[in-house]
């Protein structure tokens, strides 16, 4: 998909029809717009939005007031004026233009909630266009709708891809998008499918059979009950840790309640660090008894096996006299070494024969000349692993007393919080206490209901495996049963390949995002998307792993790189199967449109982000105020720009001043005061 042109009309700040030109190549892929804070660059992007889907973020304030507010001021009463923003686009080698509008008659001074159609076109090769049916429908099968979130966005509220309530979205958003729902929707719809071939198991199966499928039809309805309350649980789970989150950083920002939350941020992040520690050598500790912990019996054995050898030796057994092969040799040859013929029975032959019982296998002294190596190294060895096992010992005893002395400080720290005499910081940390029991009592359900999740599983296989040894005499419910078994059969396929292809995808993404968060950042910190599709930070602290806390700037910093990681993987998933003649040339390409992308990071950041990007997004259209754009992040983008604009601010404000933009050695209106609210699409190149 990449964005041609949009067109707005009387929509919101922009009054009568403005058009901007977002046309790119692969050399210069941005297209860079300046704007003031309220000059309309939320709306913008938001404009994309309601084009495609009739919708706009939730931080889009007054959505009910669509239109212009000075033009349906100076509307009259019963007059009709529209709305409207057109996009036009290709995709999959197709030309489109969406038309999003809406008429509004003018009744009273407040404006009505607008009830807009969307048309869609196509271009043909004449130039000829043709309307598209059903053009909604259309447009999901383009860009779904929950995909839409990682290539229209605000940068000041990115960093909601890393909130936990948004995984399972966000899990769901990248499976579709890397071509992974087909086989989620196959699995969705195979089930059905069972259920009316088992309908006639059960009228004409007999009672055995019936039964047996009654039983399982009503563990299938336990499992998609216990299914989806896991699913609300999660759910709640994340956004219980969330709203924890934010009482803890209420109780960071208030004056008197800082410096104790200040220190107890950090005795829970050193208790957490503790922990991880004392887990590791735990894990060194079992891993050593399990690999070596059997030299700890060796002593006595080595001794007896020592004291048996030297038995032998003296009485001359080891090392063997005669290998019991050559005396073979003798007999097999007939001659004896000193020349003597060996005649089978004959008391030479006999002679050479006695001495074959008392010469040794050639393997018996091999094999003992190998363990009689290992006996001596033995004893250090048992000596190596008593020492490794106290240093163990000594480190997880240590890491105990820390962890307990942490804990006892923490609880001091609490109880301050808790017993405070301001009220306020008492009801905080009463609700953050409150919020802990309750996300425990969750995590415990959702260990009950995987636990019984797993028994149904077990249950139903069995139940299904009762089922193909059950007689059953007529024909139509033996074809039932054998057509349910293969659906089965299909089903555990279907999953096996869907659990591959996303943990493939998975490893990809995660991979991808490692990549372009190391070319941003500048701290050792390492991201990771785990299977549960979250995104988290971490460290190596001598040789653990321990989670870093996100700050607002790293969670943009990750979410950004996120989202260049899944449009560079989308496209090269694309483009391998335009490879394999399953795609067009420009499959998987999709513009990313963001607001204030670079506010809350510094200016090496911003320079960083601004690089990463522009390299990465195949259509780049990036909103920015002055203070967020000119310096390192113009610097960095203006080689890549094709299209330059000013959202040109125009106020009523008595006291406001004008202003200008300083763009490539040119100045260039910023802010104006004039007699009307709006907002001018300024083309500068």
């Amino acid at each position: 998909m990449r964005l041609h042109s949009i067109t707005l009309t009387n929509f919101r700040q922009f009054h009568d029809v403005q058009t901007f030109d977002l046309s790119s190549d692969s050399v210069r892929p941005v297209s860079l717009l300046f704007g003031a804070n309220g000059a309309g660059k939320t709306t913008f992007l938001n404009a994309f939005t309601w084009a495609l889907y009739g919708t706009m973020s939730d931080d889009v304030e007054h959505q009910d007031r669509m239109v212009t507010d000075s033009v349906w001021r100076a509307l009259a009463i019963g007059d009709l004026v529209e709305v409207a923003v057109e996009l036009r686009f290709d995709h999959n080698g197709q030309n489109y233009r969406v038309l999003r509008r809406a008429s509004l008659r003018k009744e009273s001074d407040q404006q009505s909630t607008p009830s807009p159609e969307v048309q869609l076109w196509t271009t043909k090769a004449d130039g000829s266009s043709e309307m598209v049916g059903a053009p909604q429908e259309a447009i999901y099968t383009i860009l779904p709708r929950g995909v839409s979130r990682f290539f229209f966005f605000n940068g000041e509220r990115i960093e909601n891809l890393v909130k936990k309530g948004a995984y399972a979205e966000v899990q769901q958003d990248i499976k579709v998008l890397l071509d992974l729902e087909q086989v989620e929707r196959a699995l969705v719809h195979l089930p059905k499918v069972d259920r009316r071939l088992t309908q006639d198991l059960k009228k004409h199966g007999g009672d055995k059979a019936s039964e047996i499928q009654t039983t399982i039809d009503e563990l299938r309805e336990r499992e998609t009950s216990a299914k989806e309350e896991l699913k609300v649980l999660e759910g709640d789970l994340a956004t219980l840790a969330e709203e924890r989150e934010s009482v803890l950083e209420l109780l960071r920002q208030h004056r008197d309640a800082a410096p104790i939350q200040a220190e107890r941020d950090a005795v829970t992040k050193e208790l957490e660090e503790a922990r991880a520690t004392q887990k590791a050598a735990m894990a060194e500790r079992a891993n050593l008894v399990a690999t070596r912990g059997f030299l700890g019996f060796t002593e006595a054995l080595g001794e007896k096996t020592q004291a048996m050898a030297d038995s032998l030796y003296q009485k001359g057994a080891l090392p063997a006299p005669l290998k019991r092969e050559f005396v073979d040799q003798l007999l097999e040859d007939g001659t004896c070494i000193c020349g003597t013929q060996l005649v089978e029975h004959t008391e030479p032959w006999e002679d050479v024969k006695a001495w074959r019982e008392r010469a040794g296998l050639q393997a018996v002294e091999t094999a003992w000349q190998q363990l009689s190596g290992q006996i001596d190294p033995l004893s250090s060895a048992r000596t190596d692993l008593r020492e490794t096992f106290g240093q163990i010992m000594k480190r997880i005893g240590h890491e105990r007393d820390r962890v307990a002395g942490l804990e006892e400080r923490k609880s001091e720290l609490d109880g301050k919080l808790r017993d405070s005499r301001l009220e306020d910081v008492q009801a905080l940390d009463t609700k953050r206490m409150e919020l802990d029991n309750r996300l425990g009592t969750k995590q415990q359900r959702i260990g009950s209901v995987k636990s019984d999740l797993e028994r149904i599983t077990k249950d139903i296989t069995q139940k299904i495996s009762e089922r193909s040894r059950a007689e059953v005499t007529d024909v139509l419910a033996a074809k039932a049963r054998a057509r349910s078994d293969l659906v089965q059969a299909v089903q555990r396929a279907l999953q096996e390949i869907l659990a591959i292809r996303a943990e493939g995808m998975r490893n990809r993404l995660d991979k991808k995002l490692k990549e372009v968060f190391q070319s941003i950042t500048h701290q050792n910190h390492v991201p990771t998307l785990n299977k549960n599709f979250e995104l988290t930070l971490h460290k190596d602290v001598n040789g653990v792993e321990l989670p870093v806390p996100k700050s607002t700037g790293e969670n943009q910093i990750l979410s950004l790189s996120f989202v260049a990681a899944v449009s560079q993987l989308a496209r090269e998933i694309r483009k391998e199967r335009r490879a394999e003649g399953k795609a067009p040339q420009d499959a998987g390409a999709y513009p990313i449109v963001m607001d204030a992308a670079f506010g809350s990071l510094d200016q090496d950041y911003q320079q960083a982000v601004s690089r990463a990007l522009a390299k990465m997004a195949p259509q780049l259209v990036v909103l920015v105020s002055k203070s967020q754009g000119l310096g390192k992040v113009v610097s960095e983008l203006m080689p890549y720009v094709s299209h330059l604009g000013v959202l040109e601010t125009h106020t009523t404000k008595p006291d406001s001043v004008a202003d200008d933009i300083e763009l490539e050695g040119m100045s260039y209106p910023y802010l104006r005061p004039d007699e009307t609210d709006h907002s001018e699409l300024k083309v500068i190149k």
